[in-house]
């Protein structure tokens, strides 16, 4: 796993983060279980979350885009993912309410 530098980051890498900010406040201000709000969710992964899935608001992190959801997961309210490491969740998967996912990695000095 390389190592995240907080001083550095790219236009690339800050256009993203803003892009997924917004996506992830609608995510979490739409009504649950219908089209759009699947839609946003599949926004918010790229693309990478597997059939029956679904991950229930409030949801909260970043480089979700480093996240790879299987099928037949649920992940409940209130999730904290900080994927800029990556994050794999493999099928039939379930995780509780307040879980934190944590991959990020930097130095333990420069913060």
């Amino acid at each position: 796993m390389e190592r995240v530098d907080l001083d550095k980051i790219s236009q690339k890498e800050l256009e993203q983060s803003i892009k997924q900010s917004k996506v992830l406040f609608k995510f979490n201000h739409t009504e649950p279980m219908t089209e759009e709000y699947a839609a946003l969710l599949n926004e918010l992964l790229d693309g990478n979350i597997g059939e029956n899935s679904t991950i229930t608001a409030p949801f909260a992190g970043a480089a979700f885009h480093k996240m790879k959801i299987g099928n037949n997961v649920f992940i409940n309210s209130n999730c904290l993912a900080m994927a800029r490491g990556g994050i794999i969740i493999e099928d039939d998967v379930m995780l509780a309410g307040n879980v934190q996912l944590l991959s990020n990695n930097h130095d333990e000095y420069e913060r």
